[in-house]
């Protein structure tokens, strides 16, 4: 099955998030091109406003070193929580552990080869060795996320 197949299935699945009680106000965030090998994770919604616009889009050339032709079509812009923190408050652990799953099987979807964070939250909850990636002299940083190896870029 392709990607965007693939995709369709997955959305269907976060229409109710599989009846997570966190999800009593506001729609779970993600977006982006999903055929695109990069992929943007912030913590929650309300911690940045992603938007794939053509700031982030020259950035993330700029850093990859890619031709604007290979990022043109922007990149996939996911959270490792779904909802509104400031609005739900704090997550149960049930509803971290629902929102990892779904992150998980975003990931597998998308294979990106690259992940770019901009919250030490993110990479500390998900990366085994953080502090080689936070205190990195020199990005990308080679990691696994969900046994996948990625190029990791922590942007401050």
């Amino acid at each position: 099955m392709d990607k965007e197949k693939l995709f369709s299935k997955f959305l269907k699945k976060m229409e109710d998030c599989e009846g997570c009680t966190m999800r009593n106000y506001g729609e779970p965030v993600f977006s982006g091109n999903v055929l695109q090998e990069i992929m943007i994770i912030g913590y929650e919604p309300e911690s940045h406003n992603f938007s794939i616009d053509s700031r982030l889009v020259a950035k993330t050339a700029s850093l990859l070193s890619l031709y604007e032709t290979e990022v043109k079509y922007g990149a996939y812009i996911t959270y490792l929580y779904r909802c509104s923190l400031i609005i739900h408050g704090e997550l149960t652990s049930e509803a971290k552990r629902r929102c990892r799953c779904y992150l998980e099987e975003e990931t597998d979807i998308i294979k990106p080869k690259y992940v770019i964070v901009y919250d030490k939250r993110v990479i500390s909850e998900l990366f085994e060795n953080p502090s080689s990636i936070l205190n990195a002299k020199d990005y990308p940083v080679e990691a696994k996320l969900f046994g996948r190896t990625v190029k990791v870029y922590y942007i401050q």
